[in-house]
């Protein structure tokens, strides 16, 4: 059965579910289980950046350890081994990279994340994802 997981989070109400979803995944199975929460910071161009906004990194690597710790605390009251992680990145690309390193058995992800507009236009983090995967992805809506 599955013995590593990765949950992709963004702080959005899918992901969330995902975060909820590994979890019973992990407390059905019985055995030593360990979840990891990932954040990926997406890499802004410098025509994206806010004016007078000189330190973006540390303010998006400030916004991702808030969600992951959010979406940790959902195993708090559990044995399950849990971790957070954050990275910056192509979400998609990183996070296909991040499950093949650490060898993961399963993502569980959202079906939708907070760009929705950005999903239409150039297509969804989960589909991505589910394409460049080495592992089993499990899309929670």
């Amino acid at each position: 059965m599955y013995q590593r997981i990765l949950v992709p989070v963004d702080g959005s109400a899918h992901a969330r579910h995902a975060v909820r979803s590994a979890r019973w995944i992990a407390q059905s199975a019985g055995q030593d289980i360990r979840v990891t929460l990932l954040h990926v910071n997406p890499t802004i161009t410098l025509n994206e950046v806010a004016i007078d906004v000189d330190d973006i990194d540390q303010i998006q690597e400030e916004e991702g350890r808030k969600i992951v710790a959010e979406a940790q605390e959902l195993f708090a009251d559990t044995e399950i081994q849990c971790e957070a992680v954050c990275r910056f990145g192509n979400p998609a690309k990183t996070i296909c990279e991040v499950a093949k390193e650490g060898n993961y058995d399963l993502i569980v992800m959202g079906s939708r994340g907070l760009g929705l507009l950005k999903e239409m236009l150039i297509g969804s983090v989960s589909h991505d994802v589910i394409q460049g995967a080495h592992c089993p992805v499990l899309i929670v809506k």
